[in-house]
């Protein structure tokens, strides 16, 4: 049998096997989470009793789905790195079979028996599928850059993650629609989860066999011991902690965002039912499920950095439009979508990195590390919210009101519609009649009715809860609301706070943490904007290719020795790193200025240009002043090593930073096909920045500038579809001969 090669196409058997399993397991994963909460809530004991209240439910869920997360990350870990992926992959889509199964059982005993073991079992299924995802999304990830070459990996991210969303909403809102469409019978949900677990084990049987990526590995006695170390590692590279924190921002955003728009949903006039507040929060997946494929497709086969501070900054302005158009639906919706689209902009270059620049043998332990990291950001996201409610109150955004206290008596009768009571009659002592309260959600004053603790009805051998009814008022858009609130005649009617106006603040307030996490993150990348206005500024003009970027270190001081004497050439080799690069560039007279927006955000953020024939040693001390601290800061520095310039001055130049601060040299080749095969210049310009092994600190000058034109050399071979020389290192790390052909397949194409 043949070994397993990463395919150059989307259209591979294995990557269409995993996206179908991972669209049918991310949409199990929602459907039981929202059916299970809708069964615990609309669950009664005989007597009447709930089950579970809804505030309950609600905030117990996201408890119960990603706690196994952070209990399980390290074994997660570590079974995707000890063994074929594939094993882990197709191992817990069989379970999700069992899982739902479990699921089938508690919704036949709630639903036809009226047993409480029922729910009890329906909501253990949460926790067991978000063990499963806690297994089953390292596996997933990690196995991504196996799968499909470097070249191919944003876009194949890019539509993974489009359809994991599109499977989010459908399974959110069916979840809903199904527990509505079969109240009394949910069994029949069991029934689709099983079929539809089915289906996706099937699918998994397309992913083909993959070696293990560290077979050798010891199982972890000390399970936190890994976590630390994976957490280090993940910290202490520059391009793996760009790519943690931005990930772990957007779980955090979508932990406080849902949040939000639950708030939103209360305070409506009427209230959303659960099904409505379901597909409003589902149209933000939406949004990424579109925003995603396009991010992939614009990424052209490569890191493309600069979509994450365009998808920040479009997040942030979609934010403050939410923000203005709550109370108009429609514009909420549109705006919602945006937040949605900018999220695929910003999160798949993110995923891409972090698969790309994880070592090979801790893939799937790194990504079970990440997932830990981003179950702290859901918790945050939840912990914040509670903290903003509580500041809310105290700074009188949020408005005290107190009901009055209307009538005490005895439950007797009461209906529910939706989750909601719909009717309750309570029997007042003393008078014959009953009082009856109806819920109107149509009508200039709707009525809604509120239902606080346990409450029985009469029964033919029990009398009734005492109670007492208490009544409000509150001023709605569209009209005015009465809210009756039913309650155990024990416990007092106490004030609550009207929460009309703070998801407006939330909304504000997520902007301005998006905006906060922007420049946090250009801190860790501070040429951030100057890649978005190169993509921007490039985008149809150059097709960029960049082969061997695992070359470059992940985190210590490098110097870049280039051949580039253009500013253009700066700033492919720029984009074509995932890690901030500070140009000292000998500038070509013949270059032909850009423009002066570019050139002045590109010097902003640290560009020395040096001019070729006239560059005084003042300003030589001065780029040796840069050089050196930015060394010291642990940065990487490119230099012009090759190219029409002064040999002279630049080799002194070299020779002061290695008497100062001895530094790893990694040689780069930057130029298009023009360039390499000697014809006319295209429409399109085909770029190639070639990034070759790390050398000696004490590397010579003429050795550097040979390796350059080395590289010049291969890529040249390459893009005429020749077999290099036998002299000449493939920068992936193999040799290339014209006996073997195909070894430049094992190249490192990506950026």
């Amino acid at each position: 049998m043949s070994a397993f090669e990463p395919a150059s196409s989307l259209r591979s058997r294995t990557f269409i096997g995993l996206l179908i399993a991972q669209f049918l397991a991310a949409f199990n994963d929602q459907a039981i989470h929202s059916s299970a909460m809708f069964f615990a809530i609309s669950f009664r004991y005989r007597n009447g009793e709930h089950f579970m209240t809804a505030p309950n439910a609600i905030s117990l869920m996201p408890i119960l789905f990603y706690a196994p997360w952070a209990i399980f990350c390290t074994i997660a870990g570590y079974l995707a790195d000890r063994y074929s992926k594939r094993n882990s992959l197709v191992f817990w889509k069989f379970a999700e079979i069992g899982i739902a199964l479990i699921a089938l059982l508690g919704f036949w005993l709630g639903s036809v028996h009226h047993q409480p073991l029922g729910p009890m079992l329906v909501m253990s299924t949460v926790f067991l599928m978000g063990t499963h995802s806690a297994f089953f999304v390292p596996a997933k990830y990690g196995a991504m850059p196996e799968i499909l070459q470097p070249h191919m990996l944003s876009r194949g991210n890019g539509v993974l993650e489009s359809l994991s969303f599109l499977a989010v909403i459908l399974g959110t809102v069916t979840g809903g629609v199904l527990s509505f469409q079969f109240r009394h019978h949910e069994y029949m949900i069991g029934i689709v989860l099983v079929v539809l677990a089915g289906i996706g084990a099937l699918a998994s049987l397309l992913i083909q066999r993959m070696p293990a990526a560290n077979p050798g590995r010891p199982f972890p006695t000390n399970l936190f011991k890994p976590l630390w170390a994976n957490l280090q590692i993940l910290l202490r590279s520059k391009p793996l902690a760009l790519a943690v924190l931005g990930i772990a921002f957007f779980t955090f955003m979508v932990a406080f965002m849902r949040g939000a728009v639950y708030m939103h949903g209360e305070t409506r006039n009427p209230p959303w039912d659960e099904l409505h507040t379901s597909i409003v929060v589902g149209v933000v997946a939406l949004g990424v499920g579109l925003g995603s494929p396009l991010a992939g497709f614009l990424s052209g086969g490569k890191i493309e950095l600069g979509l994450v501070p365009l998808g920040a900054v479009g997040m942030i302005i979609s934010l403050l439009f939410a923000a203005v158009s709550l109370n108009q639906q429609a514009g909420l919706i549109a705006c919602l979508v945006a937040i949605g689209f900018f999220t695929g902009f910003y999160i798949v270059p993110m995923f891409t990195l972090l698969q790309h620049r994880a070592p090979k043998a801790s893939k799937g332990d790194l990504m079970a590390s990440s997932n830990f990291v981003n179950v702290v950001g859901a918790i945050m996201a939840s912990f914040l919210l509670w903290m903003l409610v509580k500041a809310a109150a105290w700074a009188g955004i949020t408005q005290a009101v107190q009901p009055n206290l209307l009538i005490h008596g005895e439950l007797i009768d009461w209906d529910y519609k939706k989750g909601r009571p719909s009717r309750l009659e309570v029997l007042v002592p003393d008078k014959p009649e009953r009082f009856p309260m109806v819920a109107r959600e149509k009508g200039a004053e709707p009525v809604v009715i509120e239902e606080k603790g346990s409450l029985e009805k009469r029964t033919e051998d029990k009398p009734g809860t005492e109670v007492i009814v208490a009544r409000y008022q509150l001023v709605r858009q569209g009209g005015n609301v009465e809210y009756y609130v039913v309650q155990p005649a024990d416990t007092p009617v106490a004030e609550f706070y009207d929460e009309e106006r703070l998801p407006r603040y939330l909304f504000l307030t997520a902007g301005l943490m998006t905006m906060g996490i922007l420049l946090l993150l250009c801190r860790q990348l501070p040429d951030f904007f100057v890649r978005a206005l190169l993509w921007l500024r490039s985008y149809g003009r150059y097709h960029l290719k960049v082969i061997g970027v695992n070359n470059l270190p992940t985190e210590g001081p490098v110097i870049l020795a280039t051949n580039c004497d253009r500013f253009d050439d700066c700033m492919q080799v720029l984009a074509a790193t995932d890690r901030y690069t500070r140009f000292i560039l000998v500038d070509n007279p013949a270059d032909n200025a850009p423009r002066p927006l570019l050139r002045f955000l590109a010097k902003q953020t640290g560009m020395v240009v040096l001019p070729a024939r006239t560059a005084s040693p003042a300003a030589w001390d001065m780029a040796l002043a840069v050089t050196l601290k930015e060394l010291g800061r642990g940065n990487m520095v490119g230099v012009t090593v090759e190219g029409e310039l002064p040999t002279a001055d630049i080799e002194k130049f070299l020779e002061d930073v290695h008497s100062l601060t001895p530094t790893v040299i990694v040689p780069v080749y930057c130029g298009t096909a023009a360039h390499l095969t000697n014809g006319p210049a295209p429409a399109i310009r085909r770029v190639r920045v070639v990034i070759g092994h790390p050398m000696s600190p004490h590397t010579s000058f003429a050795e550097a500038r040979r390796e350059i034109n080395m590289l010049g050399e291969w890529i040249r071979h390459a893009d005429q579809g020749e077999a290099p020389p036998a002299t000449i290192m493939i920068p992936g790390g193999v040799a290339a001969s014209p006996t073997t052909p195909t070894a430049g397949r094992r190249c490192d194409h990506s950026g």
